[in-house]
């Protein structure tokens, strides 16, 4: 049931990215997709505290009745108020349909007007040409007139989107440090409420309590870094002439890879060395706050890189998101035993330093060829 759960549940977050880059132009993504994710990010430290006040409160079914009456909501606000923002001019998978269809119906034009030709008409004059040919205006009326194309479940296969993104590395390198980003999300979320119970002797309603400062820099870091990462994106493009290309984004990283892996380390000897909570609070905030600021800069990037694959992309992401986030929750506890938070998240600290850095290393490099050609 959690498979089913996870299913049902991602296709919104691939979905509702591909709305924003529908309704949207590149310079506004970054702040529409902080915004968008702010929530999403918020619910995993409100969902300890609403579960640990539902358990201690009534029962722990209570969670489960609460679930199921505010997926009910959220179905009926889709249901009735959403509204269908599919742009097919932006759609690379509608526009090869079309192209597509509109090859079929011309040549299945061209064998009927052969079949209706006489035959002294069928035969070849001396220069070599034929002596009637089809208009080329009855193609274009053609497809002018296929205002719509229904796709069907074959043109809209996954896989060979899925596998032309990954052909790409630029897309690589933006996807596992993706990953590690959202890992490390899992990882931090999971083991502070094991930390907090252990040492501080706190219950499910404290402990959600403390974890809401991490989710409050996770929706404050969205906001501003979506905001920044456009903002960057302005500025460059002026510096440039007026040309812009994706990787531009990728600088607004640089602000927040300076304070990410020092927050990491910080939290990770807090908990350590066991002192006052309020020191932990500050961490997990600086923790959520700069790693969102990244993680909004390359959603954006995603998005703007794959022109007309924005769902692709982003359901891509996610894929990666999801699989390093179960690896992550698979060792956690086992390295939080074996290294204690100290080593677990000086760790992490250098995973995300080269994450962070593979960023950086690929909008410089980038520019500096656009520089050169510009």
């Amino acid at each position: 049931m959690r498979v089913v759960q996870a299913a049902g549940s991602s296709a919104v977050i691939a979905i509702g990215a591909a709305t924003l880059a529908d309704i949207y132009e590149p310079h506004q993504r970054g702040t529409m997709m902080g915004v968008y994710y702010s929530a999403p990010l918020l619910g995993p430290s409100i969902g300890p505290l609403l579960g640990g006040g539902l358990t201690q409160g009534l029962t722990w079914r209570a969670v489960f009745w609460f679930l199921a009456i505010w997926g009910g909501m959220i179905f009926s606000a889709f249901l009735f108020l959403f509204k269908d923002t599919f742009r097919m001019e932006r759609s690379l998978t509608y526009q090869n349909v079309l192209k597509k269809r509109t090859q079929e119906r011309k040549l299945g034009q061209e064998k009927g007007a052969a079949r209706e030709r006489p035959v002294s008409e069928k035969k070849t004059s001396e220069d070599g040409t034929s002596g009637v040919q089809t208009p080329k205006c009855d193609v274009v009326a053609s497809a002018l007139g296929m205002k719509e194309v229904k796709l069907s479940i074959a043109d809209v296969n996954p896989f060979p989107p899925y596998l032309r993104i990954l052909t790409r590395k630029n897309n690589l390198a933006i996807l596992i440090p993706s990953g590690l980003l959202f890992a490390f999300s899992f990882s931090i979320s999971y083991t502070c409420a094991r930390t907090l119970s252990l040492y501080y002797g706190y219950d499910a309603m404290t402990t959600g309590l403390v974890s809401l400062a991490y989710g409050i820099g996770l929706m404050v870091g969205s906001i501003l870094g979506g905001r920044w990462s456009d903002r960057t994106l302005v500025r460059l493009k002026a510096a440039n002439g007026g040309v812009s290309y994706p990787e531009m984004r990728l600088e607004s990283t640089k602000l927040a890879m300076w304070w990410f892996p020092p927050s990491v380390i910080g939290y990770a000897w807090v908990c350590r060395q066991h002192v006052h909570v309020s020191a932990i609070c500050v961490m997990l905030f600086l923790s959520g706050f700069f790693s969102i600021w990244i993680y909004a800069s390359t959603l954006a990037y995603i998005v703007d890189a794959n022109v007309g694959r924005s769902s692709s992309a982003v359901a891509t992401n996610s894929s990666f998101r999801g699989l390093f986030a179960f690896v992550a929750a698979e060792i956690a506890i086992p390295l939080q035993d074996s290294i204690g938070d100290g080593g677990l998240y000086t760790l992490w600290a250098g995973f995300d330093v080269v994450g962070g850095t593979d960023d950086i290393t690929r909008a410089l490099q980038r520019q500096a060829v656009a520089r050169s050609q510009y």
